[in-house]
């Protein structure tokens, strides 16, 4: 995304749009409904039907020069179903886009713009196209679509910067108008920080500064307030500045001079090079020199595009709000994020500067193994968003910045050894590859925490009605039960059950064990449990008293919180794993500051001078040899969606359950001993109470 550019020329790089163009058409796709086509108002208007393609062609651009956007729409509709020179098509598709929307057509206008980035690619390396199409999404209220379209201009730096300096803008207006400053303020400094040389970025400043002038005073009090004093010596700060003092200078009706405040500015994205020693100024960023040691640089390999677009773009949105958050200490950082979505998302890694010591990503392994097959690995250090590194050696040729398998197992054994007491355990399965992995991992953390395996099991994850028969057989259910319901189940020989499979299996899988008597039981589920539960509503959580799963988010947690505020100050949405990750990667890469020439050995060192890091998703360590290891949540299901376990409550409500199991089994025997004795009169034995 925000590698050094290239200088883009259309003709030569048309192959370039054209991949590009692949990566848009399904974020152009998302929202698209039925158009909604004018009616036509009399009857000569119909004979646009009747004419031939030149005489409509004529109609058509004399209503449009006529400033009669509904006549045009609907005759450049009517043009556009004709056959057309791929030139005249593309200029009727331009018109028929700016007509809809001056007839407020907003989503015909939306369609009319897709077509023209399919009719001819090279469009999108031409403004007028970005604005009238961020113009028509801003109009449909689709902040969704708007943000989609943000990150894939950042993300695709062979765009010409006058492009993607002027979207910027565009989309800082929007926010602005929407009385979000923090969020425009961000969006300028981002872009303005990754402009390809300073003759860029001076001409971003003078279009921005042009655009200031007339800026309602309005807005400019709302950005003037948010930037206070502070960052005379970067952009955008100095030019608001500059333009407030201007108009209290010589006031415009419509401005008043804020009152003097001193912020911090802790929303914003970037501290650009100060000067220090310098007088504060307001001269604009680009003609101020870089700091001595210049910022971190840190590379984010990320599927920017494509079906984990919206994932990525939440870790992308973390690593921006931490580094804002590191610009407000005067810690500068530099991302460049690469769509590993892109055909040439290597060359662009590679032709990075070797200042760009850390990775973060790839997201998915497919990605990774390239890495590895395009020797990435050994002049970049890797910390892969997996959950684990197949056959690279972890802590020598890359690291891992995620949650993997053995986190999560080793909190439940910990958990069900060393705070429960559970000496003995189960394992109920899916025959499945994600099931077999898990269980695999669950019994080698059971073994060596010197637990017993009493029983294990796996079963047809499609099969529901045989589900209850590998139940049965888990729990070594005798022959004779099947003949006779009422004789007395035996107590497991074990106090807790994995059960490695998603939280709507479960639900179901769980509910067979209470056939059986089983409510004394512990389940243990993954974080496939927890990651449902975050957003799940009205559990029935009957089966569940007794249960724990492992996560690595926890939107209590005090860190967490500090994320959330951050990002609600910026109307953004709700805080999540993922925005976590991004953001404790960029405050952990800042802090790791790996130089250049990186060895391995170094990259170990470095990381246990890491340790006591506040992390604002669950905390990760490292061991001397570079082994990660994520210290998880654990949480309990409950109606409204999940609770952190506490295990002394966990301890003895398992305990009181097993007693209550204990009593209905010797009292089941007793009765059936009775009636022996008694012969058909039966028995007097009185059922246990709780």
């Amino acid at each position: 995304m925000r590698h050094t550019p290239r200088q883009f020329g259309v003709r030569a790089n048309a192959a370039r749009l054209l991949a590009a163009l692949a990566l848009l058409l399904p974020l152009l796709a998302v929202g698209c409904v039925e158009l909604n086509l004018p009616t036509p108002s009399d009857t000569p208007l119909e004979a646009a039907r009747e004419q031939s393609t030149d005489d409509l062609a004529k109609d058509a651009e004399a209503f449009w020069s006529a400033g009669n956007y509904p006549q045009s729409e609907l005759l450049y509709t009517r043009l556009l179903e004709r056959e057309l020179t791929s030139e005249i098509r593309l200029h009727a598709l331009n018109r028929l886009a700016v007509s809809a929307f001056n007839s407020r057509h907003y989503y015909q206008a939306k369609s009319a713009l897709d077509r023209q980035v399919v009719a001819n690619g090279t469009v999108l390396a031409s403004w007028p196209w970005h604005e009238q199409y961020i113009r028509t999404l801003g109009v449909l209220n689709r902040p969704d679509l708007l943000e989609n379209h943000r990150v894939w201009l950042a993300a695709h730096t062979e765009l010409p910067f006058d492009v993607r300096s002027r979207a910027a803008m565009a989309f800082a207006e929007i926010h602005a108008k929407n009385g979000d400053m923090a969020r425009a303020i961000e969006i300028l400094a981002s872009t303005h920080s990754h402009a390809p040389d300073r003759k860029a970025k001076a001409a971003m400043e003078a279009e921005y500064s042009a655009q200031l002038r007339d800026l309602p005073g309005e807005q400019l009090q709302g950005l003037t307030r948010l930037v206070g004093t502070s960052g005379s010596g970067t952009f955008p700060h100095a030019l608001i500045q500059r333009e407030a003092r201007r108009r209290a200078l010589s006031p415009r009706a419509d401005f008043t001079p804020p009152a003097p405040v001193h912020s911090e500015l802790a929303s914003a994205p970037i501290l650009l090079a100060q000067a220090k020693g310098r007088t504060l100024s307001d001269q604009p960023a680009a003609l101020i020199p870089a700091a001595g040691n210049g910022p971190v640089r840190v590379a984010l390999v990320l599927p920017l595009t494509g079906r984990y677009a919206p994932t990525a773009a939440k870790v992308l949105r973390g690593a921006e709000l931490a580094q804002a958050r590191l610009a407000a200490q005067g810690r500068s950082v530099e991302i460049r994020a690469i769509n590993a979505e892109a055909a040439d998302w290597r060359e662009q890694l590679a032709a990075l500067p070797p200042s760009f010591s850390v990775v973060g990503g790839p997201m998915l392994v497919e990605g990774f193994r390239d890495m590895l097959k395009g020797g990435v690995l050994a002049s970049r250090a890797v910390f892969a968003f997996l959950p684990d590194l197949g056959e690279v050696q972890e802590g020598s040729q890359a690291w891992r910045f995620f949650t993997s398998p053995k986190d999560q197992m080793r909190a439940l054994v910990d958990l069900t050894a060393d705070q429960l007491g559970i000496r003995s355990v189960a394992v109920l399965a899916p025959k499945s590859r994600y099931g077999q992995r898990m269980a695999e991992v669950f019994q080698a953390e059971a073994k060596a925490k010197g637990l017993r395996l009493a029983s294990s099991e796996f079963y047809p994850p499609t099969d529901h009605p045989r589900w209850l028969h590998s139940v049965e057989r888990l729990l070594k259910i005798p022959d004779a039960f099947r003949h006779n319901k009422n004789m007395p189940l035996p107590m497991p020989d074990f106090g807790a059950v994995f059960v490695p499979e998603d939280w709507a299996q479960s639900e179901l899988l769980v509910s067979n064990f209470h056939f059986f008597e089983g409510q004394h039981l512990v389940f243990l589920g993954t974080e496939l449990w927890s990651v449902a539960l975050d957003n799940a509503k009205d559990i029935d959580d009957t089966y569940f008293q007794l249960a724990a799963c492992p996560g690595a988010w926890w939107p209590e947690a005090p860190a967490a919180k500090a994320l959330q505020a951050a990002l609600s100050g910026k109307s953004q949405d709700a805080a999540d794993f993922w925005v976590a990750l991004g953001h404790d990667f960029i405050d952990f890469a800042a802090k790791l500051n790996l130089p250049a020439d990186w060895t391995p050995a170094q990259v170990n060192q470095r990381l246990q001078a890491v340790r006591g890091m506040e992390f604002s998703m669950a905390p990760i360590t490292w061991d001397a040899e570079g082994r990660a290891r994520q210290n998880l949540y654990l949480f309990s299901p409950r109606k409204d969606g999940k609770i952190l376990v506490d295990p002394l409550e966990l301890r003895a409500a398992t305990e009181k359950a097993k007693s209550r199991r204990e009593k209905r089994l010797a009292y089941s025997r007793q009765l059936q001993k009775d009636k022996k004795l008694s012969g058909p009169s039966g028995s007097l034995t009185k059922e246990p109470k709780d």
